[in-house]
């Protein structure tokens, strides 16, 4: 009984107080910035993303041209997720000096379960996607193609700009299974071929 006397004789309550205070403080500190990211990360995760971002092709000469779409954040909806990317025989003060067609090819990657469309121009009335097939390379990757066949040409005495929007839609259909999709990123390479028209 002494003894504990003597331990509590020598406890100081101002300091206990001090450090009891600074330790709640500490506690609610560090819970909230615990459930601030917690939330941030959840928003991001079930809000509805609007990804439109544009490519821009120019055919001044016979070439093949990639451009890149990286489809990420992207989650089950039933609105699709449109993107444009237009096709130009002009850069700047530089235009084409002939005529030139050219064909479209979509590749993409098939990591997300998502469906395709390509429109040109603004009605978004025909899907002009030819063909669409997937191969696998030598690793044993998958691609998906998706080609257009039918060639435009752009005469060499006007600017002339085609414009598309790459329809894309993830079905909500897999909504209910989120550990699938979270985290995986889905790329499109758009590839551009011009031939001169002779």
């Amino acid at each position: 009984m002494e003894r504990i006397r003597n331990i509590l004789s020598k406890f100081d309550l101002n300091d206990f107080k001090r450090y009891f205070i600074f330790s709640i403080l500490l506690i609610i500190t560090l819970i909230f910035f615990t459930r601030t990211k917690f939330t941030q990360a959840r928003y991001e995760n079930v809000t509805d993303i609007t990804i439109a971002p544009s490519l821009a092709f120019f055919i001044v000469d016979v070439e093949s041209q990639t451009g890149q779409i990286k489809l990420d954040s992207m989650i089950p909806r039933n609105e699709p997720y449109l993107f444009t990317f237009n096709v130009s025989n002009f850069l700047d003060d530089r235009r084409a000096n002939v005529d030139l067609t050219y064909s479209i090819e979509l590749i993409t990657t098939t990591n997300l379960p998502l469906n395709f469309r390509i429109y040109k121009g603004n009605n978004m009335q025909s899907n002009v996607v030819d063909s669409d097939t997937v191969t696998t390379d030598t690793n044993g990757v998958y691609y998906r193609h998706l080609v257009i066949n039918g060639v435009s040409t752009m005469q060499y005495s006007t600017n002339c700009t085609d414009v598309y929007t790459l329809w894309v839609e993830f079905p909500k259909t897999y909504e209910s299974d989120p550990d699938s999709y979270s985290g995986i990123i889905e790329l499109v390479d758009i590839k551009i071929d011009s031939e001169q028209v002779v």
